[in-house]
């Protein structure tokens, strides 16, 4: 049973679109950062597109982001060696003359709104196929974001996202109320999709949505997690308040949006947004609600190391899953598969 679902030590996936940060942190001096097992160096053109090269020089071996940056070309800081945008040496000056036959990789890095997305996969890299958030661009929706890098594998990151008995107990009162686990989850699956639904009839207000104005009262909710592909997972959450004011507002909706990308098979990159039609023009909610999905977050994250560290202290040991476990189990097979997949000769 064990065997045909990924786990932490399951091949990582490279025919995927991942987040490799946000547009805002990358810029005219060099990035580097560790995605899928490879180190990678980002920076921006004069011009400001975006460029992803492998981070080590092919000669002996200097991360290239520990060098300069001259025009649109890095320069190698141990032997001089340049290289364009496209991985090219256009200089090497012990020899007086470019060395085009010493290359290092170039990969597909695409700006959508707020995000870069790389794409390190053997595959063609189809722009069309990275993921739409086009609420993050859409003045409607206002939002906070964040990120954290995860001592744990990406696949426990993932069914995290899926099962949300665990708010309850890991996130009492922020995100989590007692009626939470007990509420019936319905789970469906269209082809590497896997989504969960949760309704809940009656509760309080969570801390994490007291920004609506209804902290006081009771609420209805309903929320609708979906994996949808090794790089991301999205939820959308409504709340409705039981007994709202004649001419106020009946309905609030949140969109949280996880980016998920292995920095190897050991830890995690974890970026987030989480957007609000209400209140829009309100920056304090919009600080409170990201803080407050932080806070959740590094619990996810504490406890996903802390069982890190058990299942490397017995590697042996074969965890045993639940009824409500199915969209988690879903997901991790699906995992496998894709893994297995590419695997294959």
């Amino acid at each position: 049973m064990t065997e045909e679902m990924a786990g932490p030590n399951t091949p990582l996936i490279g025919n995927c679109w991942y987040v490799a940060g946000w547009g805002a942190e990358v810029g005219r001096k060099m990035l580097s950062r560790r995605i899928l097992g490879r180190q990678i160096v980002l920076y921006r053109t004069a011009d400001g597109a975006p460029i992803a090269l492998h981070d080590r020089c092919p000669h002996r071996s200097m991360p290239l982001s520990r060098g300069r940056l001259e025009d649109d070309q890095v320069r190698c800081g141990y032997h001089g060696l340049r290289f364009d945008t496209s991985g090219v040496c256009t200089e090497a000056p012990a020899l007086g003359r470019p060395l085009q036959a010493m290359t290092v990789p170039a990969y597909h890095l695409m700006e959508r709104g707020p995000l870069l997305w790389l794409w390190l996969g053997k595959g063609e890299a189809d722009e069309t196929t990275i993921p739409n958030t086009e609420w993050l661009c859409d003045g409607c929706w206002s939002y906070g974001y964040g990120s954290m890098t995860l001592s744990s594998n990406y696949v426990g990151l993932h069914e995290n996202l899926l099962d949300l008995t665990h708010f309850t107990f890991l996130h009492p009162g922020n995100i989590g109320t007692p009626e939470y686990a007990r509420a019936p989850a319905h789970v469906t699956v269209e082809g590497n999709v896997v989504r969960i639904e949760r309704y809940v009839a009656d509760c309080a207000v969570p801390g994490i949505y007291a920004s609506t104005g209804m902290a006081d009262g009771r609420i209805s909710r309903r929320t609708v997690s979906e994996f949808s592909s090794p790089g991301l997972h999205a939820a959308c959450v409504e709340l409705k308040p039981l007994a709202a004011e004649p001419g106020g507002r009946d309905l609030f909706r949140v969109r949280i949006t996880h980016f998920v990308t292995p920095q190897d098979l050991h830890s995690t990159h974890y970026f987030f947004t989480i957007a609000r039609d209400f209140a829009q023009q309100d920056e304090s909610a919009t600080e409170r609600m990201r803080s407050d999905a932080l806070r959740a977050f590094a619990q996810d994250a504490e406890a996903l190391e802390a069982i890190a560290e058990n299942q490397a202290l017995d590697p042996a040991f074969v965890e045993k899953s639940m009824r409500s476990d199915q969209a988690g189990v879903t997901m991790r097979r699906i995992l496998k598969r894709l893994a297995d997949a590419e695997a294959s000769p």
